[in-house]
């Protein structure tokens, strides 16, 4: 693999979950196409109903960039807020669940790729 960059007006995230289930955009930026050993990209959270993804086969790292969102796992919520790093381990049976009130946005590696 060589060096790559990617400018971010050519970051675009797109939809994974959609109303009623909640809404959560997002974009691989790096991942087995480009030949990287992990998946990473960005994130964005909107208000409604919180999302849950498994960490059953992978694990993860985020950047806080923008706004706010809170993490539940296992009924323990928590806040993260720019400039906050979060590690999500993997752990069979680990569900985690994204919400926010407004807004959030975040970057992410998964090692290794989450799909």
């Amino acid at each position: 693999m060589e060096t790559i960059v990617v400018k971010a007006a050519a970051i675009k995230t797109e939809p994974l979950v959609e109303p009623p289930d909640g809404r959560l955009d997002l974009v691989d930026v790096f991942d087995k196409a480009s030949g990287a050993p992990f998946s990473a990209g960005m994130c964005e959270i909107y208000p409604g109903n919180a999302i849950d993804f498994d960490y059953d086969s992978d694990a993860a790292v985020c950047y806080m960039l923008e706004g706010s969102i809170t993490l539940t796992e296992d009924g323990v919520a928590t806040g993260f807020e720019p400039g906050d790093v979060v590690y999500i381990p993997k752990k069979e049976g680990l569900v985690v669940y994204w919400s926010t009130e407004s807004y959030g946005k975040f970057f992410y590696v998964t090692y290794p790729h989450w799909r």
